[in-house]
């Protein structure tokens, strides 16, 4: 999460202050996660829900995740009845208001009350703010959108440089070369967080468990878009036992992708293995085959197999003493 919001020293004089830290810290989360500008996102009886800056959509159960603490090496997380208590609470003391849809259960729509009174572009403090600081807007929006400027500038200038092919970023909508979009920046990681929600159809908000995974899978290496594929098909051959039985996690996931991604490492480098190194594949033409020559070998028979007779030895005649042979 980027950004800033201004924060008022008027709390030190506020009920809340005086309350204890859990009430402090969910108004503290609140005015971190509300929306800055307004948004539309459809719901399942088709119809839309528009929430407006100064807005967020949520659930009791998740605000009790989001604001938990370490004590130790041990995760601590406030149980959902006193989420709901310190929530009434506020709203009791017109700090925010709740709405909760059709039958009183259909979503948690929480709304700060006077937000664009207290972050609209003023400027209050001890000092005095020169002129060049009063042109400078510290309000989210605008240092979100000199930021996504920048981005925009630097991408038309890699384009005009590579000889990629230009595609289109689905996060701006300029022309980046296709192998330059970077896969570990929180725009992306924000893209594969939105699209595992669209696929998971159950609520609005992501767990800190959800962008550690979203975290691990693209500083692995694995694209954007391959990314957004894989997470596609793991929904996809997902096979539930039960109606209950479904994804919940990002991170029950990331095996499956990483597992896609180096799968697909593999298949590229045996294609390389077998293409030689002129890029042409050489088969043999066709035509008769030669036989081959027997191999002679030397052998003490002559070539002749079977019993070998002896040969008769002539014997020279030497005549005796006795004149007998």
């Amino acid at each position: 999460m980027q950004g800033y919001i201004k924060d008022h020293r008027k709390e030190l004089d506020s009920a809340i202050w005086m309350m204890p830290p859990l009430y402090h810290r969910t108004w503290q989360y609140l005015k971190y996660i509300v929306n800055h500008q307004d948004n539309t996102i459809p719901l399942r009886d088709g119809s839309f829900l528009t929430i407006k800056a100064g807005q967020h959509l949520t659930s009791v159960r998740e605000i009790a995740k989001r604001i938990g603490w370490y004590e130790g090496v041990k995760w601590k997380e406030p149980n959902p009845k006193t989420m709901d208590t310190v929530l009434k609470w506020m709203e009791k003391q017109s700090m925010i208001r709740i709405d909760r849809g059709k039958g009183n259960r259909q979503y948690t729509l929480i709304t700060l009350l006077n937000w664009d009174l207290y972050q609209q572009n003023n400027q209050e403090g001890n000092s005095e703010v020169t002129g060049r600081e009063h042109l400078v807007d510290i309000n989210k929006n605008d240092k979100e959108c000199l930021k996504n400027e920048f981005t925009a500038s630097a991408n038309t200038h890699m384009t005009e440089e590579s000889d990629g092919v230009p595609t289109t970023d689905p996060l701006c909508g300029d022309s980046v070369p296709s192998e330059e979009i970077s896969h570990t920046s929180a725009e992306a990681e924000k893209v594969l967080i939105d699209r595992f929600i669209q696929l998971r159809a159950s609520g609005f908000a992501c767990s800190p468990s959800d962008e550690i995974a979203a975290q691990e899978i693209l500083s692995s290496g694995v694209p954007l878009q391959d990314a957004l594929v894989y997470l596609t098909d793991r929904f996809d051959t997902y096979k539930p036992k039960h109606p209950r039985d479904r994804i919940n996690s990002l991170s029950y996931c990331v095996g499956y992708i990483l597992d896609k991604h180096y799968n697909k490492l593999e298949s590229q480098k045996l294609a390389k293995r077998r293409i030689p190194e002129d890029g042409k594949e050489h088969k043999r033409s066709p035509g008769r085959t030669q036989k081959k020559e027997p191999i002679k070998s030397e052998s003490i028979t002559g070539g002749q197999v079977g019993w070998l007779g002896r040969k008769k030895l002539s014997v020279p005649e030497v005549p005796g003493s006795n004149g007998i042979y």
